[in-house]
């Protein structure tokens, strides 16, 4: 056998000697990844429950049973917490209010949120008292300083005294704003589409119905 022969053997010899240990390793990576696989199959699943301070509007409600817990969960907070304050002031109707709930639900997660043991700050505490609590206080006190729960009765077959918001008015011409607004050279924003007669009309009469809800 010739000296050449002899390197080409001992170069394979080299090559196979190294593609097994390639094997090798490859074989116990795989090994530890499957135990690593089989454990996290072990571990019990964690249940991902949702935050009780969750961003959500009460006026956008619409799970009955979630209602009731965000209103006994409310009513709770608001004798521990915002009457507290002499400045904090509620008719006995409050709750026939839905945009009182909706400032004191608001207000109650903003005090949850700056006081949470992980994410709340003095920061955010300081800014609730300043800015966020005297600010509802005074809407709602001004919201209801002059009802109490007898408004809230029809009597003598006269409506109660509190009417109900308004719809939005004029909603029927979005369409009509949207493409004005979206069509490319014309600029709505200096006055908007020309008024119709009709829009004009409804105009009126919604400023009437406004006024008298007054």
């Amino acid at each position: 056998m010739s000296s050449e022969d002899d390197t080409l053997i001992t170069a394979m010899a080299h090559a196979l000697e190294r593609g097994l240990r390639k094997l090798t390793r490859l074989d116990e990576d795989l090994r530890r990844l499957a135990q690593d696989v089989n454990a996290l199959r072990a571990e019990p699943a964690r249940a991902v429950t949702p935050d009780p301070t969750a961003a959500r509007s009460w006026l956008l409600a619409d799970e009955p049973e979630q209602a009731v817990l965000d209103l006994v969960e409310l009513g709770g907070w608001v004798s521990a917490v915002y009457l507290r304050y002499p400045d904090a002031a509620l008719s006995s109707c409050w709750l026939w209010h839905p945009h009182v709930i909706e400032e004191l639900w608001w207000l109650r997660n903003a005090h949850a949120d700056a006081y949470h043991p992980e994410t709340g700050s003095w920061l955010r505490v300081g800014d609730w008292h300043d800015r966020q609590r005297p600010g509802v206080a005074q809407r709602v006190r001004s919201a209801l300083s002059k009802c109490d729960l007898s408004r809230h009765v029809a009597r003598g077959g006269r409506p109660a005294d509190v009417p109900p918001p308004l719809d939005a008015p004029l909603t029927g011409v979005a369409l009509l704003i949207a493409e004005a607004w979206t069509t490319p050279g014309c600029d709505p924003r200096p006055g908007g589409p020309e008024p119709t007669a009709a829009q004009l009309a409804e105009a009126e009469a919604y400023q009437r119905r406004q006024y008298r809800s007054r």
